[in-house]
């Protein structure tokens, strides 16, 4: 027995048919339709998540992991408005949700009736496709049109390229009534994917470019693990000519490979500055967390700039952008392997391996010696991983910003919410995406950005291969990292000190509960927590509020001056 509401039956058996197979509720009485409907396919697992902020980004997480549309529903009224930092999230990270929106029919809106609101488009900065389904569907002709409105939507969040889409179904009372499922046809499958590629014109004029190089850098900002594509940029970085650089988040790994970008950019100094500047940048992948290297590539010196994707709006990240290159990443890297078949002569990739492994000896010399602090906490957990197969999100703020300071193996995943780079959700990412993973997903968090997010842990998902690294400071500790606002009055509205922690949270969540707050116990309380368990655990490691930032800004001191 299903909802007797004309279509909801079509969008069900749309969504099995296109592949769908995740979809998070959020409990309402408008959406009572879809709960009554969607659990009864048993090809689609259903989750049910109160709190719509948070399952916005659960369903954020499980897309990260399957590469699939994943649908999020809820009630009419705020309750979609609640989806919207995990929409921006999956816009600009570029991964495919439905949200599937319960309204108030059309009489209604802007009548005083409650929790109605003007849904339709409401997401339209956000958003790839918006569509407002018409109410009742009942003739042949409603039909078709509504079932080509929703097959649109479920293209356009993966076609051209990933991202959030919303279906808006305005649904009249009664809205508790069922009927047996009926005998529907469904519109034919379409197929619109086009495969991308450059004209000639475009690829004579990329080699002629790219020949007449002797200093290529390559970045790959945030990507999936893929060994595929690994191997290629493998094969292209064996090139004197080229540069590789890649950062935690790029998931790509190869001793040739420039990694941690923010230390080795300290071995660049006026008076061999131009041994390093690139005459072509290539950027892959999705965003970039150095901050440094974007300030030094935005510098006033001139190179060519390629821009990769299959967006159609081009990304000038560092405003040297000269072309805008509409492949997929894998296929761009083989039209280079193919087509450009002459290295240039060059001590390029030399003169980066020289001063990435500098700047790698001196980080050594200098944390060996450290306090104890979140520098320290970070070298501790790196050295701590577990050596199977581990998926870590790093929270946005400090978190990924330490993350770029060490290696991590092949063996690990990461991921970070790197689109909008906000501090609400990683929580919820990391749950959605422990939901799919059949290894150990660990998140690593700031203490602001976990009890932001801390709706995370009401529900009835976690499970003991979900793990926490709270790193509890006590407050916003980056914002002692920024000159403005430690040289202000106003330090503690910015940081927002507070003496809270996750016991009782983890009490409440049934989860076990690990604690630290010196060094000596950091070691065998991180390995405890990798142990195999029969609960989900939080692991709250205490750091000096008032000392981070000064190991941390003596770090970039020491790799720049100490050696002069």
């Amino acid at each position: 027995m299903i909802s007797n509401k004309a279509g909801l039956q079509y969008i069900a058996e749309l969504f099995i048919r296109e592949g769908i197979k995740h979809i998070v509720i959020s409990p309402g009485s408008r959406n009572a339709p879809m709960m009554l409907t969607f659990p009864e396919y048993e090809e689609l697992t259903c989750y049910s998540i109160v709190d719509e902020r948070s399952a916005g980004f659960f369903a954020l997480g499980i897309a990260q992991k399957t590469r699939q549309p994943v649908v999020l529903n809820c009630t009419s009224g705020s309750a979609l408005l609640n989806y919207a930092p995990a929409i921006a999230e999956a816009y600009y990270q570029q991964l495919p949700l439905i949200i599937l929106s319960a309204d108030r029919p059309n009489k209604l809106i802007d009548q005083g009736d409650g929790q109605a609101i003007r849904q339709n488009d409401v997401y339209h900065n956000y958003i790839r496709k918006s569509v407002h389904l018409p109410e009742s569907p009942t003739s042949e002709e409603d039909i078709q049109g509504y079932q080509k409105l929703i097959l649109e939507a479920i293209d356009s969040s993966q076609s051209p390229v990933f991202g959030p889409v919303h279906i808006n179904v305005p649904l009249d009372e009664p809205i508790y009534e069922v009927h047996e499922k009926q005998k529907i046809h469904l519109l034919d499958k379409r197929n619109n994917n086009k495969t991308p590629a450059i004209s000639k014109n475009q690829r004579v004029k990329l080699l002629d470019v790219w020949n007449n190089q002797s200093k290529k850098l390559i970045i790959i900002g945030q990507h999936i693990s893929d060994e595929a594509f690994n191997k290629q940029l493998s094969q292209l970085a064996e090139r004197e000519d080229v540069v590789m650089m890649t950062e935690s988040t790029s998931n790509q790994h190869n001793h040739h490979f420039i990694t941690h970008i923010d230390q080795v950019l300290t071995q660049i100094k006026p008076d061999n500055e131009d041994d390093f500047k690139p005459e072509l940048l290539i950027v892959l992948g999705g965003h970039i967390v150095s901050k440094k290297l974007k300030l030094w590539l935005r510098k006033n010196f001139r190179y060519a700039h390629w821009h990769i994707s299959l967006n159609q709006k081009p990304q000038d990240t560092f405003f040297h952008l000269t072309e805008h290159i509409q492949l997929q990443d894998q296929d761009f890297v083989q039209f280079l392997l193919e087509e450009t078949k002459r290295e240039i002569p060059s001590n390029y990739r030399k003169k980066w391996s020289e001063i990435q492994q500098k700047s790698w000896n001196y980080h050594t010399e200098y944390v060996k010696d450290i306090p104890y602090s979140d520098l320290k906490v970070f070298e501790k957990i790196r050295a701590v991983l577990p050596s199977k197969k581990l998926n870590l999100h790093f929270a946005n703020s400090t978190a990924v910003r330490y993350s770029q300071f060490f290696h991590y193996g092949s063996h690990i995943h990461i991921d970070s919410n790197r689109g909008v780079s906000g501090i609400d959700g990683s929580i919820s990412t990391a749950l959605g995406a422990s939901i799919i993973n059949q290894e150990p997903t660990c998140v690593i968090t700031g203490d602001l950005s976990f009890f932001y997010d801390s709706n995370a842990l009401w529900n009835k998902y976690l499970h003991p291969n979900f793990l926490i690294i709270l790193i509890n400071n006590g407050g916003g500790g980056i914002f002692r990292f920024i000159d403005g606002p430690m040289q202000s009055n106003h330090l503690d509205f910015f940081e927002t000190t507070h003496h809270r922690t996750a016991k009782a949270l983890a009490s409440d969540a049934n989860m076990e509960y690990l604690s630290c707050s010196a060094e000596a116990n950091l070691t065998p309380t991180l390995q405890t927590l990798f142990q195999e368990s029969t609960k989900s655990k939080i692991l709250e490691i205490f750091t000096p509020r008032e000392l981070n930032d000064l190991v941390l800004k003596r770090y970039f001191f020491f790799l720049r001056d100490a050696h002069k």
